[in-house]
């Protein structure tokens, strides 16, 4: 068979994070809106004599002359298990697949979820497995939150495979609905003309802020009241995109960051605080953390006229500008 590649978009999460965790969505309901970036996960796979999982970024190789159907525990358990569950019912000659991610794990970016999306998508179109972007996605969800055991919500799967600007539900019921947003050209450049992304740096081993954000939302009356504030604020934020009132963008991001310090005070470290301590001194109009927290990427806002400077007072941290750009599609495949 002929080598295949893929690649899946990371995301930007805008507003809405926290209601799709496993507690909150299956009891109320959840809502999100993110954009995905020129920033990707990618995948290849290969014939080969053996089976080898190999990821670039993080330096990591293992050899497997004889596979069998159990699931793997190690580092590399991402692609291991992805391509366990996706191919155990077939007949399965060795090949090799190649991993490479453009941001760090922890990064905010839903950069491990992009990675199981590019994988799904590589493997079942290598086995020609019929799978939609709804498949992809469902399936990403089953391998990272329960067979892999990673904490988190359902957001980052959907992005990648769908692309573009979404506002996804997550209904009582279990599923999934993806509603791309049609901005106008107009909107999504004053969206990266307003928006500066913000590498604070790797998250603290033993944050474990999804999951205490999780057990929040299951006994903590405070932290459940601030995740239905961060829903609200995502639907009218998704209202405020699509008519493209950056102003009020800007104050629903203050609204979102405020909420999310209630859920769980471990979504700020001290680097972030001071980040956006500095940022809002230096002609940010408002800033929250994209992902958990802990650590990661910050979106930052901010006016035309202050943007270099925003740029420039950043440069004085630790932490670095990313420069990025608005994507619009999902996941791609392809042979070579």
């Amino acid at each position: 068979m002929s080598t295949l590649f893929a690649k899946a978009p990371l995301r930007m999460a805008l507003a809405g994070g926290g209601t799709d965790l496993e507690p909150y969505w299956s009891k109320y309901g959840g809502v999100v809106l993110n954009g995905t970036i020129d920033q990707y996960a990618y995948c290849k796979i290969e014939p080969a004599k053996k089976w080898i999982f190999k990821s670039v970024d993080l330096g990591l190789e293992e050899e497997i002359y004889d596979i069998d159907f159990n699931y793997s525990t190690s580092s590399l358990k991402l692609l291991i298990n992805t391509y366990q569950y996706l191919t155990k019912n077939l007949s399965r000659a060795p090949i090799k697949i190649t991993t490479y991610v453009e941001a760090p794990p922890g990064s905010g970016l839903g950069s491990s979820s992009a990675l199981v999306v590019s994988l799904t998508a590589a493997i079942t179109e290598y086995y020609n497995i019929p799978m939609g972007e709804y498949d992809i996605a469902e399936a990403s969800v089953e391998i990272e939150r329960k067979i892999c055991d990673l904490p988190g919500g359902k957001q980052d799967q959907f992005a990648a495979a769908f692309g573009g600007f979404n506002f996804i539900e997550f209904l009582q019921d279990g599923r999934s609905i993806v509603n791309p947003l049609r901005l106008n050209y107009k909107t999504q450049n004053m969206m990266e003309l307003s928006t500066v992304l913000y590498y604070v740096g790797k998250p603290r081993e033993d944050s474990r802020v999804i999951e205490n954000t999780a057990k929040g939302l299951v006994d903590d009356e405070a932290v459940l009241n601030a995740t239905h504030k961060i829903k609200d604020a995502c639907i009218e934020y998704k209202r405020s995109l699509l008519t493209g009132d950056m102003k009020r963008i800007s104050e629903l991001m203050e609204t979102y960051w405020r909420s999310k310090l209630e859920t769980n005070p471990h979504v700020a470290s001290p680097e972030i605080l001071d980040a956006y301590d500095h940022a809002l001194q230096n002609g940010a109009t408002g800033a929250k953390i994209s992902g958990a927290g802990g650590g990661g990427h910050m979106v930052l806002f901010t006016e035309f006229e202050r943007r270099h400077e925003l740029i420039t007072a950043l440069k004085e941290k630790e932490g670095r500008v990313v420069p990025f750009k608005f994507v619009k599609h999902g996941v791609d495949v392809w042979r070579q």
